[in-house]
């Protein structure tokens, strides 16, 4: 038997050994006669969504969604199970490798839980990470310092390209997990083995031009954390990665010297990588302080994740302290990233990234908040010297700009003062400016047109009436941006008034606002109008009715758009 069957083998018959154990417990006859023998709860909810517009829009006009959960729960053992439908995916005129509507189990026993249907798990982010999947899975949570979770199942289901540029055509792909942790006081290791396949046999083919092929894929990785201190502590964690890119590619009788190599067949386009991660944590006072480098191979795949960044270099700090008697709080990051870490582009980046977070509580009544950040990315072009030396236009100064530099800055302030706070009135007073800045500067100079910005203020008016349970907003909000060499405004006025009824039970909330955008050019006047509507009968029921009009006014033509959402969830 190959060693990749073996190692597939293995996984396969250690989740089943983990739903047999689970099998075993539920039948534990020690909890019976304690506590409550049957109980049932959930909810239940269903939305419906109607749009129209007179411009074509590319939305469905009706759109409806069905959700709900069931707890169903015998002793110590519950049964929650969860659903979710809608007809978003009825009207697609093209397929795709996964499921719109899901329908899970997730039968639990003491520290077992189980997971069955269309459902996700997450091992780590270099091996299974939130990929979707019908099958099964568990985790093992006992008293004690053994943590066990493994799954097994479907990651995309066949599909063959019927010619539709939008049809996403896959092999069937299945995929098995194993992830064993042991947690001590003073320090935790775990091990992870993720593996992956498609099943060459499961479409007729697809054309070479969707770049379509079937692939293997093996991810071991192991994790671990100690205390050194009481008060510091260090974690890494290492991941190597095997995939093949085409099972139909020709077999090779040497392996690699990579870890996930020994349990993987090679092939032509078989190709390792690896990722490493690791960090230090220290907190003294009131104050704490973390370090972090991360490393990830150019390459690295996993297909237990939708997407991956690879070839990249992180270096981090934060730090966090409290001042003035708790008044203060004050949060700083800075980091460092590289890539090209092979030296294999055509042109690198690097980039630091520095923030600073701050909270102010001057007083029971003025908070003050604010923000800073900085993005500094450089890409540095690399040229053949032999074009350079082969040259022989004089005038030509092509190779003179090879270093570009990319500036972003973000900052933000906040001021919330409470004007009043009594029994029959209430008046508070927000302000809020963001100011966003980028630049594009080649050797040093930023030239016309290479530079934006972007001011956004706001002003809001705050009224609560508690003895008649209504509240009402104005604001006032406006914008200046520049881009390039373009600039254009954009302003308007804003109200909401909030109303409750009938003990609480009737919630109703109607706004209104218009703005107008001026660029120079085009001018656009947009008023928008909403309305809302929500009940609550027996503490179980709530139905609710929500509308939004649009009317845009512009001087290519107008448009409207309205869309009403309506449903009823209910409880148990």
């Amino acid at each position: 038997m190959p060693i990749q069957k073996a190692a597939k083998c293995w996984l396969t018959l250690s989740f089943f050994f983990f739903v047999a154990t689970v099998s075993a417990q539920i039948v534990d006859l020690e909890t019976l006669g304690k506590g409550k023998v049957f109980k049932l709860g959930g909810g239940v909810s269903s939305n419906g969504v109607f749009y129209n517009s007179n411009h074509e829009q590319g939305r469905q006009p009706f759109t409806y969604f069905l959700q709900g959960n069931l707890n169903i729960s015998f002793y110590q053992f519950s049964m929650p199970i969860s659903y979710s439908y809608s007809n978003q995916g009825e009207q697609l005129n093209y397929n795709l490798p996964f499921n719109l509507n899901r329908l899970s189990l997730h039968p639990k026993y003491k520290w077992i839980q189980g997971h069955i249907g269309d459902i996700a798990m997450s091992f780590s982010p270099y091996t299974l990470n939130g990929h979707q999947f019908t099958g099964g899975g568990v985790e093992l949570t006992p008293k004690g310092p053994w943590k066990v979770s493994a799954m097994a199942g479907r990651l995309l289901k066949a599909t063959e390209f019927d010619g539709d540029e939008q049809t996403i055509p896959a092999f069937q792909r299945m995929g098995y997990g194993l992830k064993v942790g042991y947690e001590q006081e003073r320090y935790s290791v775990g091990v992870i083995a993720f593996y992956a396949k498609d099943d060459i046999n499961s479409i007729a083919g697809v054309p070479d031009e969707q770049g379509v092929t079937p692939k293997e894929n093996l991810v071991l990785s192991l994790e671990g954390s100690y205390k050194v201190l009481e008060n510091l502590q260090v974690n890494a964690a290492y991941a190597t990665s095997g995939i093949t890119q085409d099972l139909r590619a020709d077999e090779l009788k040497r392996g690699q010297g990579n870890l996930a190599g020994i349990f993987l067949n090679d092939r032509m386009s078989t190709q390792y990588f690896d990722a490493f991660r690791g960090g230090l944590d220290y907190s003294f006072d009131k104050s704490t302080l973390g370090i972090a480098y991360e490393r990830i191979a150019p390459g690295y795949e996993t297909l237990g994740a939708y997407f991956f960044n690879n070839d990249f270099e992180n270096i981090t700090l934060n730090t966090s302290t409290v001042l003035f008697d708790n008044k203060l709080n004050l949060t700083f990051n800075i980091g460092y990233q590289r890539d090209d870490l092979k030296n294999q582009k055509e042109s690198s980046m690097n980039r630091t990234v520095g923030s600073l977070n701050a909270t102010y509580n001057a007083s029971e009544v003025l908070t003050l908040t604010g923000s800073y950040s900085n993005f500094t990315t450089f890409t540095n072009a690399k040229v053949n010297q032999f074009e350079i030396i082969n040259d022989d236009n004089l005038l030509d100064d092509q190779y003179d700009v090879l270093d570009y530099k990319q500036l972003s800055q973000n900052a933000n302030l906040n001021i919330n003062y409470m004007l009043s706070k009594r029994e029959d009135l209430q008046q508070n007073l927000n302000i809020n400016y963001a100011l966003a800045d980028v630049s594009n500067a080649e050797d040093g100079i930023v030239r016309i047109g290479n530079a934006s910005t972007f001011h956004n203020g706001n002003v809001s008016y705050t009224m609560g009436l508690p003895n008649r349970n209504m509240n009402v907003t104005s604001a006032l909000n406006g914008t200046i941006n520049t881009i390039g060499i373009e600039d254009s405004t954009t302003w308007g006025p804003t109200l909401n008034i909030n109303n409750k009824f009938f003990d609480n039970t009737l919630n109703t909330n109607f706004g209104a606002s218009y703005n107008t955008s001026n660029s120079g050019i085009t001018k656009t006047n947009v008023t928008n109008i909403r309305a809302s509507l929500s009940y609550v009968l027996k503490e179980k029921h709530n139905f609710h009715f929500n509308l939004i009009q649009l009317f845009k006014h512009h001087t290519t033509g107008n448009r409207s758009e309205l869309t009403i959402t309506f449903g009823h969830s209910y409880s148990f």
